[in-house]
């Protein structure tokens, strides 16, 4: 997407906290002064709180979208406007959810009331906490199975930068032995760095961050991740881009002893650029298994 079109989602969205936000504050308001003394029937306080929460979910989720909240090797720590955003769209949004609330509610003498609007303001606070940490709303920060693998991407690429990494001692080890930490505190470039683990199943795990190589100009690469020794069995393999350029993955091939991927750019590389991608070589059982 263009320059122009993103900066215009970006107001967008921030009009929309903003408008919400004004209409909960005067609600609250005139319920205060007494201006507004009846009540709602439970219909439409329930359709109030559906829009609402609706409304809620398109701008995190069109954020989130073109604001992906991820590590890059050219950018490891937001920008003060990209924080500031994201700060406004996240609290912003909630406290809108509040003052909707309070001023729908108040004095808060039916009991439906509180049944409508407390587990949507509830379930807001696990939302939001979700947002500032999975990078995009639909995305829960629970997935234990890939904290590790969370980890030693964002270490891996903060060593990479030359900044200092949050992982645990022996995770910091391993990841200058990695990527082949000089005695000068300069570092390689990673282009592919993969990790094998074992499941509840004992069942080997591939686990890797890759990265496809773009000139300008062009808009499809393709990449490919050896496995050594080959895992014995079929593997599942998913895949995401989480840094660079917006692209599609597409998995051509998938072997014991390798996989094959197709990225392609929604655009031609305006630049020398590259995409970070994310990758998991699972068994079929746990890949049925996590889609149950």
């Amino acid at each position: 997407m263009s320059v122009g079109p993103t900066r215009l989602l970006n107001l967008l969205v921030i009009l929309i906290i903003v408008a919400l936000n004004a209409i909960g504050l005067l609600l609250v308001v005139r319920r205060f002064a007494g201006a507004l003394s009846k009540d709602l029937p439970p219909g439409a306080m329930l359709l109030t709180a559906i829009v609402a929460m609706a409304m809620v979910a398109c701008t995190r989720i069109a954020w989130r979208r073109y604001f992906p909240l991820t590590v890059d090797v050219e950018e490891l720590e937001l920008s003060a406007s990209g924080r500031l955003g994201d700060l406004l769209v996240g609290y912003g949004s909630s406290l809108s959810l509040v003052l909707l609330a309070v001023g729908c509610i108040y004095p808060a003498e039916r009991t439906v009331d509180l049944i409508i609007w407390l587990p949507a303001l509830v379930a807001d606070q696990f939302w939001r906490q979700s947002f500032f940490d999975a990078g995009h709303p639909d995305r829960g920060a629970g997935e234990t199975g890939h904290d590790l693998e969370n980890e030693l991407v964002l270490a891996s690429l903060a060593m990479v930068a030359g900044e200092k990494t949050f992982a645990p001692e022996g995770l910091e080890r391993q990841l200058a032995a990695a990527v082949g930490e000089s005695g000068e505190g300069e570092t390689e470039e990673i282009v592919q760095q993969l990790y094998r683990v074992r499941d509840e199943l004992g069942q080997e795990v591939i686990y890797g961050t890759l990265r496809a190589d773009f000139l300008a100009g062009q808009r499809t690469a393709v990449v490919h991740a050896g496995f050594c020794p080959p895992l014995s069995h079929l593997p599942e393999i998913e895949a995401e881009s989480f840094r660079g350029p917006l692209a599609r993955i597409k998995v051509v091939q998938a072997l014991a002893h390798g996989t094959r991927m197709d990225v392609r750019l929604t655009a031609p590389a305006a630049s020398d650029c590259h995409v970070w991608i994310d990758m998991a070589a699972i068994p079929a059982t746990s890949a049925e298994k996590i889609q149950a």
